[in-house]
Formats: structure tokens, sequence, C-alpha cells
């Protein structure tokens, strides 16, 4: 099936009702005003002892002063509850539900006119939820603050920054082509936006937060900066590292916006970019594992393989023929194939460029 088969056979009516993750959001509208406005920085963990007590300290160490810490213990059995309870910071636990249920029980718990997702092993730097708060306060118009962060390595040390240049973009047309927030606590949310726009949905587990990005664009309103505000901390236990999970959800993601783009020129083409890089990015990633592990029967790697079919049909075919040629004319084909993939993207550019303008 091709891109835009796909997109015929998606373009149906929304479904009818509200859904599921917009329910009960009723309670959320903005608490009774305050200067300075409460803050709550919600932080989602399990089994987090590694990093939970850098990322609460971040928390704590804001130069903005009136913020409460929520942290949501989804069902830990290591040292991660005596972690929490030893700063002070309000512990909720709850049975072990996923990072969406956790950050959904957070905000419910949440006193805060502001909203901020921490994950355990990511850090705050002390002007993050100042700058936020500022920008928030100045466009009430806006649901999030969107600012820049920089990637840090298991031990802390710096690795290089976003570079999002995400100031006076169009955001929605942003996240149709990727998740170019990164990490959730590089944005600050307005918690009266979750009345309007649903909470975490729980059944996406590995994109949630772009699943979220999407549907509030959707209907509200971002305001970027440039600012450095958070750590994105990357080890081997980060979710993206998971090519299989993120393949997978990372698609679905895409495909649910597909009901809300009937003609709108500009957001399909954004879309078919981010489904592209969907593919070509994790399906990449998972294509390069299977040839690595070579051991095509075992039945996990059958399972990412019938992915691989679906999704990335180039990264199956790569996979089948590692069996049979050597590694390194695999590599030689991936060369020449990228290399054409940079001159139809230019020539993808120079066409978009000569409609600019043009109804969309």
């Amino acid at each position: 099936m091709t891109y835009w088969q796909s997109i015929e056979s998606a373009l149906l009516p929304p479904p009818a009702g509200r859904r599921l993750s917009e329910q009960g959001t009723a309670g959320l509208a903005d608490p009774p005003e305050t200067a300075p406005p409460l803050v709550s920085v919600v932080i989602p963990c399990y089994n987090s002892t590694r990093y939970l007590a850098e990322t609460i300290g971040s928390a704590l160490a804001q130069t903005y002063l009136k913020i409460e810490v929520i942290v949501v213990d989804d069902g830990s059995t290591d040292e991660t509850p005596k972690i929490a309870r030893s700063y002070p910071v309000t512990y909720v636990y709850q049975a072990n539900r996923g990072v969406s249920a956790a950050r959904n029980r957070g905000i419910f718990r949440s006193q805060g006119k502001y909203v901020l997702f921490l994950d355990h092993d990511d850090r705050l730097l002390p002007e993050a939820v100042a700058t936020g708060v500022r920008l928030l306060e100045e466009h009430p118009e806006c649901a999030v603050a969107v600012g820049e962060h920089r990637y840090i390595g298991g031990d802390g040390t710096e690795l290089g920054y976003s570079n999002k240049q995400v100031a006076g973009r169009d955001h929605y047309l942003m996240l149709l082509e990727g998740n170019f927030i990164e990490t959730t606590c590089s944005a600050l949310h307005r918690r009266s936006s979750f009345s309007v726009t649903g909470v975490f949905d729980e059944s996406v587990q590995g994109a949630e937060d772009h699943e979220l990005y999407l549907r509030t664009a959707r209907r509200s309103t971002f305001i970027g900066h440039d600012a450095t505000v958070s750590e994105y901390r990357l080890h081997d236990s980060n979710t993206s590292r998971n090519a299989e999970l993120m393949l997978s959800v990372s698609h679905r993601v895409i495909q649910m916006v597909l009901p809300y783009l009937q003609g709108g020129g500009a957001k399909l083409r954004s879309h078919r970019h981010g489904m592209r890089f969907v593919e070509r990015h994790f399906g990449g990633q998972l294509t390069r594992e299977l040839i690595r592990d070579g051991r095509l029967m075992r039945p996990e790697n059958r399972r990412k393989l019938r992915l691989l079919r679906r999704h990335y049909a180039v990264g199956f075919a790569a996979v089948v023929l590692s069996k049979l040629v050597p590694v390194s004319l695999l590599d030689v084909l991936f060369a020449l194939r990228a290399r054409h993939r940079q001159r139809t993207r230019r020539g993808e550019s120079l066409s978009c460029g000569m409609q600019k303008g043009g109804a969309q």
C-alpha cells in the first residue's frame, strides 16, 4: 500500500463522542489566581534509584520558589520510595500501570496553574520554571511553552544541544514531522489546557508525549523560546532505544492524526515526512539490530521481521539479504540509497518552494 493509499483509507470522520483520554477532565480548570502562580512538577518513576535524587534535586533547586514536586511511583520494588520520601515532595504510590497513567495521576493530584513533567532520569536547569511561567503569563492564549534542552550522558557529561529553533514557527506542522520537543521537561503546560484537549492516552506507551502534543497543538497554541531549560539524559535504558516498540507505537501515533488532516496540503506533506522519518529512523535501527543478531528464527526476531515487513520494507529486504550477501555489499547499497534520498529531498524542497503562497 502506498502512502497516499493509506491516506485514503485513514481519512474517515473522527469517532463520535469524546476520547477516553478526554473524559473526567472537567476539574482541571485554573486554580484560584495567586501571584506568583503555583507550578506543579510531576516526576513519574519506576525502579529509579540510579538518578532520582539528582532529578528531584534539580526540581527543588529552581530559582522560581512557588513550586510543588509530586513524585508518582509506578509500582517500584527497589529503594525508590525511600529516596523520594527523603525530600520535601508529595509522594504518591500506585500499582504499575505505565508512565502515562503515572503522569495522569500527577496531573489530578496537582494544585498548580502550570504543570511540568520531569522524567526520573532527566534534570531541570535552575531557570526552567521561571522562564516558562513568564512566557505563559505574558501569553494567556498559549497552552504550552517549549524551550531548548541539552543532552547529557549517564554520568552527567554534556553531549550537545537540541537546537530546536522553535520560536515563531508552526508547531503543529513541526510535530507532524516528528516529536521536536523530545524531552517532556522542556515543556511547561497550562493545567487548564488538559480540560480542553485531554490528558495522556494510557493506551499509547512509548510515544505518549508526542500523541498528547499533537492533540494539544491541534486545538491550542504553543509558544517556543530559545532558552535552554533542561537536560535530557541518554543511556542504555532510554525507551527510545527500543526500536521495535518505537517503530510500532510511533507509526500508530502518526496514523492517529490522519482523520484531522482532511483538505490540508501542508499538513499532509508534513505528515508524509513524519511517517518517512519514523520508518527510516526506527526501522533502520531495528534493521541494524536484526542484521547484527543474525538469528532470524528466534521467535522475538521473527516478530520484529513481521513488523519491518509491515512498516519498513527496505529494512525487511536488507535483513533477508544479509543472510545471502556480504554485509559490506549491503553497506554500499544503503549508501547509494541515502544519496538518492538526499537528491529526492532537495527536489521536494524546490517543489515546495515554488508552491509557497498557494492554497493549502
